[in-house]
């Protein structure tokens, strides 16, 4: 019955339900138990999507939004059965206004594409790190990956969005909300919503469409490198860096994670830069704006080298000794690198990421706490990635540590899941803030906020009674 209905909705060519699209929707790059979908929906537009929810609340069906076929947290793996609701059909740059620095994207728009759109207006995305070329921008902004350049004082790229909430209703977020406005502001008329649906894995309402933060493509920059032993000595060069707005992008990799990324003829070159780079490499961009960008270089420069003589490090052009790394680095952050090569998954086919929210004067307690808890494991910590981005001027930072994965070894994927989650329940015990709780996360992080569980679970059942999205996400 609801087959035929949505056929005559979307057409019949974009109801799937032949077993190798299923099992395609049934698992992605997490270690989450695979589950496929009834079916496979592909709506093209707005409309689409609203007659499609309407019926599938009309006969109970779950849905679940999926907007890339790039995902790795299981955020869409039908935990409960429903209809897979493809959209990356809705892939339109609807606009760019260079002038007040956004960019209106649907869905479907990947990184690869809306990048490569920008670079002709002269603008750029705030992006997460080295993002998937396949990766949906839209989904990314709303799950609120860490952007790469914390010299803005915001915490995510979102301006306004387009919902379908679950029974079909249109709603439009901040200055969207009104008729004949522009679509700039994320904050609405009395009580905010835009906030709402971030990080809430299409369990609220599906986006079709979103507003996000631009900035100027530098017209003059400069990367330095800066090597360090110890994670401790990286962060208080952070802090300093930040506290004197140095730089644009700022992050810190350790050598496996920056060896994933550099290597081009693989794997000699991943086993040749792993042994050569330092145990931990701080990337600086230096980046001058259209007005008089090579003086507000120089003035940064000079503020970095001050600090450098403070603390007793020398920032570079390079690190062991790899030639031309400014222009390769300066590359791989304003391109999405190919879907064939993308750093992540380049060691065993996946990787399994532990990331949390905390301040950088503590990273040096979590590593130390990864590193003891690997060793109970016999897991090879050469063979582990760390990521420290400083957020908002370094007033908290993203932490993140990976593990490589082999998806296709039951005796490896068993190893790693273990780790997983006994790493995960001793991180959130000292004090690591889970602010994307996907999978076996979310029990750890709801049973220990109470109240905010309960207040989250009537505000479901005020926007979706009949719990028909994503069911089984969250605390849901």
């Amino acid at each position: 019955m609801i087959k035929k209905g949505l056929e005559a909705i979307v057409g019949k060519r974009y109801v799937l339900d032949d077993e190798p699209t299923l099992y395609a929707y049934a698992k992605d790059l997490s270690l989450i138990q695979s589950r496929k979908p009834s079916l496979v929906i592909k709506p093209k537009n707005v409309e689409e999507v609203q007659k499609a929810v309407k019926l599938a609340n009309k006969h109970l069906v779950p849905l679940i939004p999926v907007s890339s076929g790039v995902h790795f947290h299981g955020e869409t793996i039908p935990e409960q059965g429903g209809i897979a609701v493809d959209l990356s059909r809705m892939n339109k740059v609807l606009q760019i206004d260079s002038k007040n620095r956004k960019v209106k994207i649907e869905p479907g728009v990947t990184w690869g594409v809306l990048q490569e759109a920008l670079k002709k207006e002269g603008q750029m995305a705030l992006n997460p790190l080295f993002p998937h070329p396949q990766m949906s921008a839209l989904t990314s902004s709303l799950e609120r990956n860490p952007m790469l350049i914390p010299k803005y004082e915001y915490a995510e790229p979102v301006l306004t969005m387009e919902v379908v909430l679950p029974q079909g209703d249109l709603f439009r977020t901040g200055t969207a909300s009104a008729a004949n406005t522009e679509e700039a502001y994320p904050e609405g008329p009395g009580i905010d919503f835009f906030r709402l649906f971030q990080g809430a894995q299409g369990t609220l309402g599906m986006v079709t469409w979103l507003n996000i933060k631009t900035e100027y493509r530098p017209e003059h920059q400069k990367v330095f490198f800066v090597p360090f032993n110890k994670i401790e000595d990286a962060a208080e060069a952070i802090y300093r860096m930040q506290r004197r707005h140095i730089g644009n992008e700022c992050f810190l990799l350790n050598s496996f994670n920056l060896a994933l990324l550099l290597a081009d003829e693989w794997p000699k070159d991943f086993e040749d830069y792993r042994e050569k780079l330092p145990p931990y490499t701080l990337t600086v961009v230096i980046a001058g704006a259209p007005r008089r960008p090579l003086e507000r270089i120089a003035y940064e420069e000079e503020a970095m080298q001050e600090i450098a003589s403070q603390l007793l490090f020398q920032p570079a052009s390079t690190v062991a000794g790899i030639a031309g790394l400014q222009d390769i680095m300066l590359d791989k952050l304003r391109t999405p690198q190919d879907e064939d090569t993308y750093w992540k998954t380049r060691y065993k086919g996946s990787s399994q990421d532990i990331f949390f929210i905390t301040t950088m004067d503590r990273a040096k307690d979590f590593q130390q706490k990864v590193m003891d808890v690997c060793g109970t494991f016999n897991y090879p910590t050469k063979e582990m990635g760390v990521y420290l981005q400083p957020l908002e001027r370094g007033r908290a930072c993203h932490l993140e540590f990976s593990f490589p994965c082999d998806l296709n070894s039951p005796q490896e994927r068993e190893n790693v899941n273990d780790l997983y989650i006994r790493l995960s329940e001793e991180l959130i015990t000292m004090g690591a803030f889970f602010s994307r709780p996907y999978g076996p996360w979310a029990d750890m992080v709801y049973r220990r906020a109470t109240t905010y569980t309960a207040t989250l679970k009537e505000v479901k059942k005020v926007i979706d009674p009949k719990n028909i999205l994503n069911p089984g996400k969250l605390c849901y």
